[in-house]
């Protein structure tokens, strides 16, 4: 992990987190999952890792904060699981 910077808690972060929650319809136990989205998006990370298919890696949910990343002119992170990342392009 070195020489891997650590990314600011800024004050978008919680709000925009919460507001995911809700747009996403997401359980209580997914709300860490809307934090780490957030965070991509705040930080305008190109792509967010993960192996979370329910919440994150889900491309019903991912459409819908699309639209409201587009609407709220929000950068939108490629939200995939690494295996997808690393694939040979074809």
């Amino acid at each position: 992990m070195a020489g891997i910077p650590e990314l600011d808690v800024t004050m978008e972060v919680q709000p925009l987190a919460g507001s995911i929650v809700q747009l996403l319809q997401l359980p209580p136990k997914a709300e860490m999952d809307a934090t780490h989205v957030a965070f991509a998006i705040v930080h305008r990370m190109d792509y967010l890792l993960t192996w979370n298919c329910a919440h994150l890696a889900n491309a019903s949910l991912q459409k819908t904060l699309f639209e409201y990343c587009t609407y709220h002119h929000l950068h939108m992170p490629v939200v995939c699981t690494p295996e997808l990342l690393t694939k040979p392009q074809i």
